[in-house]
């Protein structure tokens, strides 16, 4: 659990909580020191561009801000692999684009990056290994696949 992160569809913050302290509490469950929270989870709202966010609380978000959040806090204990459910499912097009392109920067810095959808517009631009699975078999593994590739 400490080498992989997750984001999922629905973001599952903690809605009593502020977008800082929901970044802190993956830490915080892993009995971090409060200086490296306190050094970290700056860095990390600044990487996913949610600095000037951090006092608010997920019900003042939109949807692309909550995912970003959840980024973040998949990411603060800097783990190897990052599984995606679904990160863009609840989004319109245009921040799912933008989410995507901050996934991207993510496995570009060395991050792994493990994701489960059904966008084809964002497999076909990913053009990235693709594992299509039919009842739980394997039926397709393509370095450079595409959505529909066969």
């Amino acid at each position: 659990r400490r080498k992989i992160g997750v984001v999922f569809q629905d973001f599952r913050l903690l809605e009593e909580k502020t977008v800082y302290e929901n970044v802190a509490y993956a830490m915080e469950i892993l009995g971090a020191k409060g200086r490296d929270i306190r050094r970290n989870v700056p860095m990390y709202l600044s990487m996913v561009g949610l600095s000037e966010k951090a006092n608010n609380y997920p019900k003042e978000l939109s949807g692309g801000e909550m995912q970003r959040v959840s980024i973040a806090r998949a990411l603060i204990n800097n783990p190897g692999i990052l599984l995606a459910d679904e990160p863009t499912g609840n989004l319109d097009p245009a921040i799912s684009s933008e989410i995507m392109e901050l996934l991207e920067d993510i496995n570009a810095r060395g991050t792994t990056i493990i994701m489960a959808t059904h966008d084809s517009n964002i497999v076909n631009r990913m053009q990235k290994r693709v594992i299509e699975l039919h009842g739980g078999q394997i039926v397709r593994d393509q370095i450079r696949g595409g959505y529909n590739d066969l």
